[in-house]
């Protein structure tokens, strides 16, 4: 985050192959050239002009240009014109499965995360969808152009009150996020946590106005002035509520929260919500009233709660407790196939042509049913608020309506523990 280091200026990300580290420009001669990273390379699979295994190939070739062939001026061209092209820059969706499936530590994701930052720096042009998302976070702290007072809406509509942390100390914090928070197909869901909690006896509140988006996203994107800023208000934030742990139902909150705001001085014990459902029940504070065996259904690793955090046990366990018929697709926990939302592509205004990541999973999830072929209502099972978004639009364009539904995990807990959403009773007209 420092620009100023012991009186020297220095511009954040990386212009040329010199901005990076010693260790990512010796990547490219530690790569072997297998292609796993390309394989499982969400955006090279869409069709899109990018290659992780190329981009270290391609540093090995400058390096040996610029020593052995005695074209040293070649390392002061920008890498976005020598190893990697602008357009492959922005197609990354930051889903980390390049770097964790590499047999020798490569990192070609980080390289792409610092071009971002620099060409942001240097005044890049911006996809129009990913300038007005960064436009609405600095004006309103979330990337949905909505008003900061709305944010906590949801909470008000509800049949109970929900704590305002700022004003009473809670036990836990729910840290809710954008998405969870302003889209109107996703409110439900986050309103049925809620529900499950306070079910549960869950000491919990939440900031309202006061949260902003975590920046987990922003700071993928390339964007670290912005989150620094969203990082700070956060912390402002906290410094006005009492609570003993931070909980999140986005995954992408809950990696920036409990990975990066410690770099700031933010140091919190940070659960996703899965973890916490999986401790109510271990706890005998949530009981199953009804099983689901009329159910088959499959599950989706969010990359920011699986491949990044590890958080690959609590979802299958809660799933084993509701008693589905459970499906597991091929490509799972570790190696999960991303949505293609992350890095900032939720936000792209420009789509690309082709079967998107989404598309494909949901493919996947449909032969995977085709094994164990019966009348089960087939279920396509969520814990992230942007795969709610993603796989619902998803099966619509693939034609699958009807065939397979996407939920997310709570709507099953809370069919199991028989907490249903209220009854709004209709208006009727008087007859005169």
């Amino acid at each position: 985050p420092l620009t100023v280091l012991n009186g020297n200026h220095y511009e954040p990300g990386a212009k040329f192959l010199h901005d990076l580290s010693w260790k990512r420009v010796l990547d490219s001669y530690a790569c072997v050239q297998c292609n796993r990273c390309q394989d499982v390379c969400p955006a090279s699979f869409y069709g899109r002009p990018i290659s992780p295994s190329a981009l270290e190939i391609n540093k090995r070739y400058l390096l040996k240009e610029t020593t052995f062939a005695s074209h040293p001026d070649r390392l002061l061209l920008p890498l976005t014109e020598t190893v990697i092209s602008p357009e492959a820059v922005w197609s990354c969706t930051t889903c980390y499965a390049c770097v964790r499936v590499c047999p020798v530590g490569n990192e070609p994701m980080a390289d792409i995360i610092d071009i971002r930052r620099r060409l942001i720096v240097d005044g890049a042009e911006l996809d129009s969808g990913v300038q007005n998302a960064l436009q609405s976070l600095v004006t309103n702290g979330n990337w949905m152009s909505k008003g900061k007072r709305l944010r906590g809406r949801w909470a008000k509509e509800m049949e109970f009150p929900i704590k305002n942390a700022t004003e009473e100390p809670v036990e836990n914090l729910w840290f809710v996020g954008d998405t969870a928070s302003f889209d109107e197909r996703v409110i439900p869901n986050t309103q049925m946590v809620a529900r499950i909690f306070r079910c549960a006896g869950l000491d919990f509140g939440i900031l309202y106005q006061n949260e902003s988006n975590a920046g987990n996203d922003v700071r993928r994107v390339g964007e670290e002035g912005l989150f620094e800023q969203l990082v700070e208000q956060n912390l402002q934030a906290f410094d006005k509520a009492q609570f003993k742990r931070i909980v999140t139902t986005d995954p992408h909150s809950f990696n920036t929260l409990k990975n990066e705001y410690p770099q700031f001085g933010g140091n919190f014990d940070v659960k996703h919500y899965t973890a916490v459902l999986v401790r109510l029940f271990e706890e005998g504070k949530l009981t199953i009233k009804n099983k689901l065996p009329h159910y088959k259904v499959t599950f989706h690793d969010p990359c920011y709660l699986g491949r990044y955090n590890g958080g690959f046990s609590a979802p299958r366990k809660l799933l084993a407790l509701l008693g589905v018929e459970f499906n597991e697709m091929p490509r799972n926990c570790e190696n999960s196939f991303c949505c293609g939302a992350g890095g900032g592509q939720i936000w792209m205004g420009k789509v690309a042509a082709g079967e998107r990541p989404a598309e494909n999973r949901i493919k996947e999830a449909l032969t995977t049913f085709e094994k164990n072929p019966g009348d089960k209502k087939q279920l396509f099972i969520v814990t992230c608020p942007k795969d709610m978004i993603m796989y619902s639009d998803a099966v619509k364009t693939t034609g699958n309506e009807g065939r397979i539904e996407v939920r997310d995990l709570i709507q099953l807990v809370a069919e199991a523990v028989g907490v249903a959403e209220p009854v709004v009773a209709e208006t009727v007209a008087s007859v005169v």
